[in-house]
């Protein structure tokens, strides 16, 4: 009887024992799972902070200078139908300098590249590779950042005009809708990958004076006024 009253007095001091080394651990949890979602907003400012200015440190480039010099549409060789064949087109690669981005009602005079990665969004607008080409059936997506000229896109109206100036040919737009939508929203997603007519989509984060990356775009679609049709079969 004795030896099972020590058993039981001993299984007692090993839970306590226990409880004084697990208590401490469970509250050290508990504090720094409240920490973090307290502290989470402050955290993503700092770091997305740190990532724009990332993006908007001048790099230093060891390639030449690229240069862009608007075409004549009066002089570009289209065919019997007043197209342009996609076999005259000389199509931009990845990173080149092919054009400009204008809505003179802003004052937005911006260059275009071909590609949105970091380094190209820090020289000017880039246009989305997984679109279509200005000029080709679908739907043309270009973006910049807010704190550069982009961010002009704020005081743009409906009815205002966009111009396309490529190495191949001048586009003309319309603005038809300005919204600001989640960056996933579907309805612009859908609208990207649409083959049904000529359409151009500006987008930059919002709100316009945000000092971070953020899950809010502002669009403006614009839709095709002019410009050399491209045939997409010569």
């Amino acid at each position: 009887m004795e030896w099972y009253v020590r058993s039981l007095r001993k299984a007692s001091r090993l839970k306590r024992v226990a409880a004084l080394l697990i208590a401490p651990i469970i509250f050290l949890v508990i504090g720094y799972s409240l920490m973090y979602v307290i502290g989470r907003p402050v955290i993503q400012f700092v770091t997305s902070s740190i990532q724009l200015f990332l993006l908007t440190d001048t790099p230093d480039f060891e390639t030449t200078e690229q240069t862009f010099e608007a075409v004549d549409n009066t002089k570009i060789a289209t065919n019997a139908k007043n197209e342009l064949p996609s076999s005259k087109v000389d199509y931009p690669v990845g990173g080149e300098l092919f054009g400009k981005v204008k809505i003179d009602k802003v004052q937005l005079d911006v260059p275009l590249y071909f590609g949105d990665t970091e380094e190209i969004l820090r020289k000017g607008a880039g246009q989305f590779m997984g679109s279509v080409y200005p000029g080709e059936l679908g739907t043309s997506l270009i973006g910049g950042h807010n704190v550069d000229d982009f961010g002009k896109l704020g005081a743009a109206q409906v009815g205002d005009t966009i111009e396309i100036q490529t190495t191949y040919g001048n586009y003309t737009y319309r603005i038809t809708q300005l919204e600001v939508k989640n960056k996933k929203d579907k309805e612009i997603d859908d609208m990207i990958y649409q083959r049904n007519d000529r359409r151009l989509i500006l987008y930059t984060c919002y709100p316009l004076d945000s000092l971070g990356l953020t899950d809010d775009r502002l669009f403006a679609i614009g839709e095709y006024v002019s410009g050399p049709i491209i045939n997409e079969n010569e």
